[in-house]
């Protein structure tokens, strides 16, 4: 397995978690409140590290990474901020979360099929699976 592989099992890992413990934590505080509290502990953690390992922030990005990066903030707050509010609404997480991946599935397969990457009947395939079996889901719960 290489260590793009085990990188991405741990983050799919911690998105897991991620979905059940918003879920869980939605009906103790508000949405805004809890946006605050997951993203400031973001930000404490990478300070931490970047001080730690003592970054160069001069030479460690450049201002479209910074700008991109940016915009996946907006989209960071928009995932935790939506989520807390949809869960809060009493939407199950095994519903909920599936769904939030498919979006995190479709979007990038789409837009990564514009920006020029291939395309393959597998990849069709199996993405469309994806999307066909949160559909279901989501269709036939509650």
């Amino acid at each position: 397995m290489s260590r793009s592989q085990v990188f991405i099992l741990i983050a799919a890992t911690a998105a897991g978690f991620w979905s059940v413990l918003l879920s869980r934590a939605s009906k103790l505080v508000t949405p805004i409140v809890g946006t605050g509290i997951v993203e400031g502990t973001a930000v404490v953690l990478v300070l931490i590290l970047i001080f730690r390992q003592r970054v160069d922030l001069s030479s460690a990005l450049t201002p479209i990474g910074a700008g991109l990066l940016l915009l996946c903030g907006l989209c960071v707050f928009s995932v935790d901020y939506f989520s807390l509010r949809a869960f809060e609404l009493g939407m199950e997480v095994s519903v909920g979360a599936p769904t939030i991946a498919a979006g995190a599935i479709l979007v990038p397969a789409l837009l990564g099929t514009i920006l020029g990457e291939e395309v393959s009947i597998p990849k069709v395939f199996g993405i469309s699976l994806i999307g066909a079996g949160v559909f279901v889901l989501a269709r036939f719960s509650a």
